[in-house]
């Protein structure tokens, strides 16, 4: 597949076939996360493969994205904490780029994946895949072959809109509103630390998990 095909026709995909992902493909998914950028070249990435559906329900139950129990494989992505540039969080960054490339890699093998950052706390996922603490779970990917084929979604905002040159350029740019982004902040910290988080799960994914076709 050629690489601005693979760009343009990604999307993020949440219903998955039964088909199974073969092992050959999976490590080549993962094999082009290792050649991403990475900050001062530290290459601090791990892989935490997950085809347990035991791990993916403990994953649910404790506050993660209801459909990663229905993708047939997750990827877990952390990455090494021990930066001293904390202002840009550049191993945050190494990680995103490292994600990128697997997806677009998924794509191109006809593999369905969406990058979810709707999981539980960090300590907890440490707990759970006995990640240490220099590391940090970063994002977990879903992947399966798509149900059905994903449509090409239009960008919400023009390439002319979103560029400036030497300065940023301010019109039409519309701030979130304070007020419900504080509301629901306080909501899913709330919620994680809830002792039976499991029990109230369907009504806090109506809440908290955001809802796509």
């Amino acid at each position: 597949m050629e690489l601005f095909e693979a760009v343009y026709g990604r999307r993020s995909v949440r219903s998955y076939s039964g088909k199974k992902i073969s092992g050959e493909d999976l490590e080549k998914v993962l094999d082009a996360g290792r050649y991403a950028p990475s900050a001062c070249d530290i290459q601090g990435w791990r892989f935490v493969v997950i085809d347990s559906d035991k791990v993916k329900k403990d994953l649910v139950d404790m506050g993660a994205a209801s459909f990663i129990e229905k993708a047939p494989i997750g990827v877990l992505v952390a990455y090494d904490n021990q930066t001293d540039n904390l202002e840009y969080m550049d191993y945050v960054q190494s990680a995103a780029a490292c994600i990128q490339n697997m997806m677009l890699a998924a794509h191109s093998l006809g593999i369905g994946c969406c990058w979810i950052c709707h999981l539980p706390r960090k300590k907890d996922i440490r707990r759970l895949l006995s990640i240490p603490t220099h590391y940090d779970p970063i994002a977990y990917v879903a992947m399966g072959y798509p149900e059905k084929e994903p449509r090409r979604k239009e960008r919400k905002r023009s390439l002319e809109a979103l560029t400036s040159y030497n300065r940023y350029r301010a019109e039409n740019d519309n701030a979130r509103s304070r007020l419900h982004l504080g509301i629901k902040r306080v909501m899913r910290k709330a919620y994680y630390r809830l002792p039976f988080r499991k029990h109230v799960r369907g009504k806090a994914d109506d809440l908290l998990e955001k809802r796509f076709e």
